[in-house]
């Protein structure tokens, strides 16, 4: 990590949005689809999290469909194990009528782990992962990678 002296002093990631454009069925891929957290404390715009000291706010928009996301800009949920991967790829195949979800790519395994992503009604991009914490908390241990 930098050992530069920031010149603004945060205290902690507080949130990022994502835009809705139906915060009803919304809400439902989110909390029953995706298993998040919600709530809905303004009329324009519900909070999802997951636990930790950050939330994403899903902020309503008006008449109209929302901004396409590349797939490079995508959130990662992480599962406990390959198995959870591909039972939750097989319930996106399944149900993606039902919770009005747009693509759903093919399994990958990369670097001892498996994934999949899968665009929403509103065209965010969520990857499903193998991946644990113990993964984010060995590469900010090493820190940046020379050259």
């Amino acid at each position: 990590m930098s050992a530069a002296t920031p010149l603004i002093r945060n205290d902690f990631f507080s949130h990022g949005t994502i835009e809705c454009a139906d915060m009803a069925a919304t809400r439902r891929f989110l909390v029953d689809f995706l298993g998040l957290d919600m709530i809905r404390p303004l009329k324009e715009a519900q909070y999802m999290w997951k636990g930790g000291p950050w939330s994403v706010v899903c902020v309503n928009i008006q008449d109209g469909e929302c901004k396409e996301q590349a797939i490079e800009n995508r959130f990662v949920l992480s599962v406990a194990s390959v198995a959870e991967v591909d039972a939750a790829h097989a319930s996106a195949l399944a149900l993606k009528h039902e919770y009005e979800i747009k693509d759903v790519t093919g399994l990958k395994d990369a670097g001892g782990h498996r994934s999949f992503m899968v665009k929403d009604l509103n065209n965010t991009w969520w990857e499903i992962s193998s991946v644990s914490q113990v993964y984010y908390d060995g590469i900010f241990a090493r820190g940046d990678a020379a050259g």
